[in-house]
């Protein structure tokens, strides 16, 4: 099973520094982070495990930075883990075993876990113990130390009731104002080591990008590569804003070649419904990875109206 363990003092290393490492540079999402806080300064006063935290909306938002910072608020280990490393029950059993005293286990996309790994969950997480049949039909139980589990989902919808139902906080993250989206674009600037000729060019970068966190982080990786190998230093002006996006054949919010190819196949239709699999097919890649590849920005931008079968522009 492929775990990432993280203790709270490697927050600080390069491994990762492009995310925030603490609450005062996670800049966003200001109603999550008060009550985060507040539930950190509670369990802290009682040196107990926080309560147990969901956090649901689309990739790139800042659910896995949030969780580290959280680990770090807390003193305490985080154990990462996506879904697929949990493929039967045992798995689960094992990982919740190995957990130490307020612990944190961070699981992404639990959407997709199967219900019987699902299920080992219910107990351990209310009353830290896990309870198995053997196969004499008798039956164990073993004690957990106390952990908090902090899961995160694109697909809130597709989780079900008993579990959604044991997390003692759940938290569906805002889509960012422009406000916040300059910010996170000037931290991203300033990481790379970007200057900017103008202040009008933030709100062009701004204009030019999706408002996701990664995304943006992306584009300024990309920008500073740009510079760094078609110029002298990494000032950014208008002239060289321009040629940046040229060179990169991007349009306006992060479009893509592939999402304005496929806009393009929806375009050709004249507004009939075209199914997943026909634009599977022409674009040349899986249904799965047209659902969580090209579609959430396209989604989030309005530009198209969709079932869960077929696809439209808006």
């Amino acid at each position: 099973m492929d775990i990432k363990t993280i203790a709270h003092q490697q927050l600080d290393t390069n491994e990762v520094w492009h995310r925030p490492t603490s609450f005062s540079t996670f800049i966003w999402q200001q109603d999550t982070k008060k009550v985060v806080q507040a539930a950190i300064t509670s369990a802290q006063s009682r040196n107990e495990a926080l309560g147990h935290v969901l956090f649901s909306w689309e990739s790139g938002y800042g659910k896995t930075t949030l969780s580290q910072i959280i680990s770090h608020e807390m003193h305490a280990q985080i154990k990462i883990i996506t879904w697929y490393a949990l493929s039967k029950p045992a798995d689960m059993v094992s990982l919740l075993n190995s957990l130490g005293k307020n612990d944190i286990l961070f699981i992404d996309e639990i959407h997709r876990l199967k219900a019987t790994v699902e299920e080992v969950l219910y107990i351990a997480m209310e009353d830290y113990r896990i309870d198995m049949v053997m196969p004499d039909w008798g039956s164990l139980s073993i004690p957990l130390e106390p952990f908090t589990l902090i899961w995160a989902t694109t697909q809130l919808e597709k989780l079900s009731t008993p579990l959604k139902n044991r997390f003692v906080y759940k938290f569906h993250f805002d889509v960012y104002t422009e406000s916040e989206k300059q910010a996170i674009i000037k931290r991203y600037i300033r990481k790379n080591n970007i200057e900017l000729s103008s202040p009008v060019l933030l709100e062009q970068i701004s204009e030019y990008n999706s408002n996701v966190p990664r995304d943006i982080a992306t584009a300024c990786i990309q920008l500073r590569d740009y510079l760094t190998a078609h110029y002298d230093d990494l000032t950014l002006d208008q002239e060289r804003w321009m040629h940046f996006w040229q060179w990169r054949k991007l349009d306006k919010w992060w479009l893509t070649l592939l999402h304005q190819k496929y806009l393009h196949i929806l375009k050709e239709a004249n507004y009939t419904p075209v199914w997943l699999k026909t634009l599977s097919v022409k674009l040349w890649m899986s249904e799965q990875s047209v659902e969580d590849d090209i579609e959430p920005l396209l989604f989030r931008l309005w530009k198209i109206d969709k079932t869960s079968r077929w696809r439209v522009l808006s």
